[in-house]
């Protein structure tokens, strides 16, 4: 790292509790950080594979599917009790 952001992180250690939560805030309001990218990718790739591997029990019978109403009412049922 440079000069300037070891002494930032010396100043930062140097703040109150208070002054280091507003600090965040406003570095959370001003920047957003993309995840990385290979960290996105894994994350797309391991979505896509479920998908796949769901969508081949439904095309193979190995799951029974039911109705969005049916999934309600047993929804409403399970947090009723």
């Amino acid at each position: 790292m440079t000069a300037a952001v070891e002494h930032i992180k010396k100043e930062i250690r140097s703040l109150g509790p208070d002054e280091i939560e507003a600090l965040l805030r406003d570095l959370q309001n001003e920047y957003v950080l993309p995840p990385a990218d290979d960290e996105a990718t894994s994350i797309e790739a391991e979505w896509d594979a479920e998908i796949d591997r769901r969508m081949q029990d439904v095309i193979e019978d190995r799951v029974e599917l039911i109705s969005g109403e049916e999934c309600d009412r047993d929804t409403d049922a399970l947090f009723a009790r």
